[in-house]
């Protein structure tokens, strides 16, 4: 699991996130030619950020994360537990839009860095890590979603809490009943 980057927790970050997106869309515009980026929407002070693994097709017209089908399951997922979408910030570990196949461990390892400086800069309570990627870039881990999802874990002093995607359970709703477990164990914790 991740040990801290900066000793017991993070102190807040003095970058907002507008900065952060800004030098990384310089960079990955030279690493990932031709690639539409879509960054995280959100109030930059939230208590939950939303983290999910890339832009899909559906974002590219609106350069915004989470729209289409999985974006309308995060929403009744979110407002199950009385979330409001509209007051998290919501991101993805990859910027670019992609179907998953050119996600591999250097395109993570790229983006991991910004991830982490992103989610400082909003200093949430908590994330909600939907599915492998963002997990395993968050926690800098190999283990799978299914073994880590419905307990928290650290990401200096913040607490994550690692489920499945929503365009997962698009394609297996057997796994609802999961997920609505870990969301009550997020609407306890900030209850």
């Amino acid at each position: 699991m991740q040990s801290s980057l900066f000793g017991e927790s993070a102190a807040p970050s003095k970058e907002n996130v507008h900065e952060v997106n800004t030098e990384l869309l310089e960079k990955a515009k030279i690493r990932f030619s031709g690639k539409i980026f879509v960054f995280g929407i959100g109030p930059e002070k939230s208590d939950v950020v939303v983290v999910g693994e890339s832009p899909g097709p559906p974002d590219a017209a609106s350069r915004k994360p989470f729209t289409g089908p999985a974006g309308d399951l995060l929403r009744k997922i979110l407002k199950s537990i009385d979330i409001n979408a509209d007051d998290c910030y919501l991101t993805n570990a990859v910027k670019f839009i992609s179907q998953g196949e050119e996600i591999d461990a250097d395109t993570i390892a790229f983006f991991r860095p910004y991830l982490l400086r992103e989610i400082f800069a909003v200093n949430p309570r908590i994330i909600i890590s939907l599915g492998n990627t963002p997990t395993r870039s968050l926690l800098n881990t190999k283990e799978s979603i299914s073994k880590l999802r419905g307990k928290f874990a650290d990401l200096d002093g913040i607490k994550v809490m690692p489920t499945f995607n929503p365009a997962y359970l698009l394609r297996d709703p057997t796994k609802k009943r999961e997920v609505w477990d870990d969301m009550k164990i997020v609407r306890d914790f900030l209850g």
